[in-house]
Order: structure tokens, then C-alpha cells, then sequence
């Protein structure tokens, strides 16, 4: 029976779907590659079995062989990446108001949703700046260190554990939004608010990253309400209808 034939038939064949998810997920957070030692010990399966899910992979695409002997995400990914923001209505109605709050701040903002233990951006505009944080469409942080993610997890009950400090989701959920005052990245704030669909559930976030050098804390709650506001103008144009919370009064700078 072939690789193929095996991950389509029965119990058995569910069971290789799962671990080929398994498999591109952890490839997703190695961007330059993994050794097939560590891809086999960190996903706990056995050698022998991630070579051959690796080889049905390759074949589709989604995985490739490093110059240096590693594997890495394939071609075939960025085909399906396409595809999935291509799809998402959520960065339709999100680009104006992204584009707003950038105008008015001159700084990067980003749209971005959840994706098991990580964020993906989905979404961004750089600041005007030449000193700026390095992000990408496409990449990934993990979600309880971002302004994104806790900014989504507050308000997803299921998921508070993959935030350390769940007393600090408590706040969120008070103030309506998040921050990240150089978590994540030294150098850098981020000040995010969640994007609830009709059903009012948290289905991305928002946010706005300056670096540290630009960053005013005596106006942090200018800032956390500027990008709330934000997140809820978008909120409503997906037919959320939840109570508002009024912006405070006065630039950004």
C-alpha cells in the first residue's frame, strides 16, 4: 500500500492526517528548517513514521528540502496561505480602519487572528517611520505574549491557559483592551483590542506597535482606547452589536 493509500483509509488514516497537521505546524514555527531528529522528537512521533508522512508531503508541495539537510515549509503553503487570506472577509472590513489608525498614529498596526497557541498576522501597514518593528503578513508570535492574542484570549474562556498570567486577562476584559509593553519583542509596545463577528466572538484583533523610544505611558489608555474604537467600528461591520466604549479625547503624538 502506498504513503497515500495509508492516509486515507480508516482509523489508521485519520491518524496520519492528524500527524501531518502536526508536522506543518511545528514546520510553521521552524521557518528556516528542522532536522528530521528534532522534527521526530519535538512532535513526539516515531523517525520512521515522520520520514514517510514527510515524503507524501514533499510530494504536495508543502514541505521542501534545505541546502543544509532540513526540512522546511514547501511552495504549496503559500498557495494554501493565499487562498485562506484571500477568503477571510475579515481583512476587507478591517483595511480602512487599519489604514486610519496608521494615518492618525504613524505607526504599524496590525490585523491578525488566532491560530492554536500562536497569532498570524494577517494583515499590516508599517509605520511612516524609519525606525519601525519587523513584522511580516504570514508570520506568527506566540498568542500570550501579544497584545493580538490576549487581546482575543480575554474574551475566549476555553483558551486562558496559554496565557501565564491569567489575572492579567481580567484587565483586558475591563479596560477592552490589551498591551504588550516589550513582551514580546524588546524595543517594542503594542497596544491591541479584539474583533468580535456577529455571534459576538472574538475572531481576530487589532493592534498598534511603536517602538519603546516613541512609546507614551502617561497616554496608555489614550492609546488602548484609540484601538478599541477600532476594533469595535470593525466589530459592527461584521454585525456585532455589543455595547461601545467612547475614545478618549486628543491626539496620539
Amino acid at each position: 500500500m502506498t504513503d497515500e493509500q495509508a492516509v486515507k483509509r480508516g482509523p489508521d488514516g485519520l491518524r496520519a492526517v492528524q500527524r501531518a497537521a502536526d508536522l506543518l505546524t511545528t514546520l510553521a514555527g521552524h521557518p528556516a528548517g528542522i532536522s528530521l531528529a528534532e522534527l521526530s522528537r519535538v512532535t513526539d512521533y516515531p523517525t520512521s513514521t515522520v520520514h514517510r508522512i514527510l515524503g507524501v508531503l514533499r510530494q504536495s508541495g508543502l514541505v521542501r528540502e534545505t541546502p543544509d539537510g532540513l526540512h522546511a515549509l514547501g511552495v504549496g503553503t503559500v498557495v494554501l496561505a493565499g487562498a485562506f487570506l484571500d477568503g477571510v472577509d475579515l481583512r476587507t472590513q478591517a483595511r480602512p480602519v487599519l489604514r486610519g489608525l496608521a494615518d492618525e498614529t504613524g505607526e504599524t498596526v496590525h490585523l491578525g487572528v488566532l491560530a492554536g497557541s500562536l497569532i498570524v498576522y494577517i494583515d499590516k501597514i508599517d509605520s511612516r517611520h524609519p525606525v519601525r518593528m519587523v513584522s511580516r503578513i504570514g508570520g506568527t508570535n506566540p498568542a500570550g505574549r501579544t497584545a493580538i492574542g490576549k487581546a482575543i484570549l480575554a474574551f475566549s474562556p476555553d483558551l486562558e491557559s496559554i496565557v501565564d498570567d491569567t489575572a492579567e486577562l481580567d484587565a483586558v476584559r475591563a479596560n477592552g483592551f490589551a498591551t504588550d509593553l516589550e513582551g514580546n519583542e524588546p524595543g517594542i509596545c503594542c497596544v491591541g483590542a479584539p474583533v468580535f463577528d456577529h455571534d459576538g466572538v472574538p475572531v481576530g484583533a487589532l493592534s498598534v506597535s511603536t517602538p519603546t523610544s516613541r512609546f507614551a505611558p502617561d497616554r496608555l489608555f489614550e492609546a488602548g482606547a484609540r484601538v478599541l474604537a477600532g476594533a469595535q467600528e470593525v466589530s459592527r461591520s461584521l454585525g456585532w452589536r455589543g455595547n461601545a466604549v467612547s475614545p478618549a479625547a486628543g491626539a496620539w503624538s
